[in-house]
């Protein structure tokens, strides 16, 4: 009889430091847990991680069981729930959007809005601030991985994109994933 996986996702924030992540991860699979999903980054001077666990039932009763006194140990705030991993989106294509522009409170915002009323789903977004070595201005670089529904022109999206972009005087790509 094959064995039934469950599914955890669970969502950690701390005090960043050495060796956090390893430290995490090894307790995570000293319970028998497997890694399905992971994102971790340091936000400002925090830790931070994202992840979506798997394992069987008893792992998982080990893992839920441990996780208070774990993250009291790591020094983590931890929140978890159980959850099942994502669908396949077979009726859309993958995308990714990229955007290099000044730094504006509007910028994320107005691209959300968008790639929302486009219908394009948005999977993943990271953002990072700067300061241009050349100028010194403060600037902006946005990575999108999009969902865009496959009865979708991309010509038609990609100029749409592009008009947005100018009108937040940016610059923007918006290109196919490679799978």
């Amino acid at each position: 009889m094959p064995e039934i996986k469950k599914y955890l996702s669970l969502v950690a924030l701390g005090d960043n430091r050495d060796k956090l992540a390893r430290d995490l991860v090894g307790a995570i699979a000293r319970r028998g847990c497997d890694v399905s999903e992971c994102r971790i980054t340091p936000l400002g001077d925090h830790f931070s991680a994202a992840m979506l666990l798997s394992g069987n039932w008893s792992a998982m009763g080990k893992m839920e069981s441990a996780l208070p006194g774990l993250a009291e140990h790591l020094g983590l705030e931890v929140q978890f729930q159980h959850a099942r991993p994502a669908e396949p989106a077979t009726e859309f294509r993958p995308y990714a959007a990229e955007v290099v522009a000044p730094q504006q409170p509007r910028l994320l915002g107005e691209l959300l809005d968008f790639f929302t009323e486009q219908e394009t789903q948005v999977v993943e977004v990271s953002a990072q601030s700067y300061e241009s070595g050349l100028t010194g201005a403060a600037m902006c670089t946005l990575h999108m991985a999009l969902q865009v529904p496959i009865n979708h022109h991309p010509q038609t999206l990609r100029d749409a994109f592009m008009d947005v972009c100018d009108d937040l005087h940016a610059d923007g790509l918006l290109d196919p994933i490679k799978t």
